[in-house]
Protein backbone atom coordinates (compact mmCIF):
# COMPACT_ATOMS: atom_id res chain seq x y z
CA UNK A 1 0.00 0.00 0.00
CA UNK A 2 1.66 3.55 -1.36
CA UNK A 3 1.50 6.37 1.42
CA UNK A 4 1.68 9.05 -1.38
CA UNK A 5 -0.81 9.07 -4.47
CA UNK A 6 0.49 10.50 -7.23
CA UNK A 7 -2.79 10.53 -9.17
CA UNK A 8 -4.12 12.76 -12.20
CA UNK A 9 -4.37 15.25 -9.65
CA UNK A 10 -0.81 16.29 -9.68
CA UNK A 11 0.25 16.67 -12.82
CA UNK A 12 -1.69 20.07 -13.49
CA UNK A 13 0.45 21.95 -12.00
CA UNK A 14 2.68 23.91 -14.39
CA UNK A 15 5.40 26.09 -13.09
CA UNK A 16 5.15 29.97 -13.82
CA UNK A 17 7.40 30.81 -16.55
CA UNK A 18 5.88 28.29 -19.12
CA UNK A 19 2.52 30.36 -18.67
CA UNK A 20 2.69 32.64 -21.70
CA UNK A 21 1.05 36.17 -20.45
CA UNK A 22 -0.38 37.52 -23.14
CA UNK A 23 0.76 41.88 -23.20
CA UNK A 24 -1.62 44.17 -22.44
CA UNK A 25 -2.36 46.99 -24.49
CA UNK A 26 -1.21 49.00 -21.07
CA UNK A 27 2.10 47.21 -20.97
CA UNK A 28 5.53 47.85 -22.12
CA UNK A 29 6.16 45.09 -24.17
CA UNK A 30 3.02 46.00 -25.93
CA UNK A 31 4.04 49.60 -26.33
CA UNK A 32 7.70 48.45 -27.55
CA UNK A 33 6.11 46.64 -30.51
CA UNK A 34 3.65 49.31 -31.40
CA UNK A 35 6.69 51.25 -31.65
CA UNK A 36 9.20 49.41 -33.58
CA UNK A 37 6.30 48.93 -36.23
CA UNK A 38 5.82 52.43 -36.28
CA UNK A 39 9.28 52.63 -36.96
CA UNK A 40 9.73 49.85 -39.80
CA UNK A 41 12.41 48.08 -38.10
CA UNK A 42 12.35 44.31 -37.67
CA UNK A 43 12.74 42.18 -34.34
CA UNK A 44 15.92 41.08 -35.89
CA UNK A 45 17.01 45.17 -36.22
CA UNK A 46 16.33 45.62 -32.84
CA UNK A 47 17.85 42.53 -31.14
CA UNK A 48 21.08 43.36 -33.17
CA UNK A 49 21.16 46.87 -31.91
CA UNK A 50 20.73 45.57 -28.15
CA UNK A 51 22.86 42.91 -28.52
CA UNK A 52 20.03 40.44 -27.24
CA UNK A 53 18.86 36.98 -29.12
CA UNK A 54 15.63 37.55 -31.78
CA UNK A 55 14.33 35.35 -29.49
CA UNK A 56 14.21 36.93 -26.55
CA UNK A 57 12.38 40.28 -28.56
CA UNK A 58 9.82 38.07 -29.68
CA UNK A 59 9.12 36.41 -26.32
CA UNK A 60 8.78 39.85 -24.66
CA UNK A 61 6.95 41.08 -27.36
CA UNK A 62 4.61 38.05 -26.90
CA UNK A 63 4.02 38.46 -22.96
CA UNK A 64 5.80 34.68 -22.80
CA UNK A 65 9.17 36.74 -20.82
CA UNK A 66 9.32 40.07 -18.88
CA UNK A 67 11.82 42.35 -19.96
CA UNK A 68 14.71 43.32 -18.04
CA UNK A 69 15.13 46.96 -16.68
CA UNK A 70 18.12 47.17 -19.28
CA UNK A 71 16.38 46.18 -22.24
CA UNK A 72 13.54 48.14 -21.57
CA UNK A 73 16.30 51.58 -21.07
CA UNK A 74 17.48 50.75 -24.52
CA UNK A 75 14.14 50.95 -25.74
CA UNK A 76 13.46 53.93 -24.42
CA UNK A 77 16.80 55.68 -25.67
CA UNK A 78 15.61 53.81 -29.07
CA UNK A 79 12.36 55.42 -29.68
CA UNK A 80 12.72 58.45 -27.50
CA UNK A 81 10.80 57.69 -24.84
CA UNK A 82 10.82 59.52 -21.28
CA UNK A 83 13.70 56.99 -19.13
CA UNK A 84 11.82 57.68 -16.06
CA UNK A 85 8.53 56.86 -17.50
CA UNK A 86 10.01 53.63 -18.40
CA UNK A 87 11.78 53.11 -14.85
CA UNK A 88 8.47 53.92 -13.16
CA UNK A 89 6.28 51.38 -15.30
CA UNK A 90 8.96 48.81 -15.28
CA UNK A 91 8.62 48.60 -11.68
CA UNK A 92 4.99 48.71 -11.59
CA UNK A 93 4.48 45.90 -14.24
CA UNK A 94 7.44 43.98 -12.03
CA UNK A 95 5.66 44.60 -8.83
CA UNK A 96 2.31 43.42 -10.25
CA UNK A 97 3.86 40.32 -12.06
CA UNK A 98 5.65 39.20 -8.98
CA UNK A 99 2.33 39.74 -6.56
CA UNK A 100 0.38 37.65 -9.42
CA UNK A 101 2.93 34.94 -9.05
CA UNK A 102 2.87 34.89 -5.12
CA UNK A 103 -0.89 34.59 -5.20
CA UNK A 104 -0.69 32.04 -7.33
CA UNK A 105 1.36 30.10 -5.38
CA UNK A 106 -0.43 30.82 -2.12
CA UNK A 107 -3.62 30.09 -3.48
CA UNK A 108 -4.93 33.44 -3.37
CA UNK A 109 -6.30 33.72 -6.40
CA UNK A 110 -9.58 35.75 -7.89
Amino acid sequence: MHLISCGPELNHFKPYHKRAQPARPDSLPHLFRKLRQNHNLTKRSIAKNFGVSEDYVSKIESGYEFPSLNFCLKCAQEFDINPNYVKNKWAKEAIGRFTDRLNRRLGLED
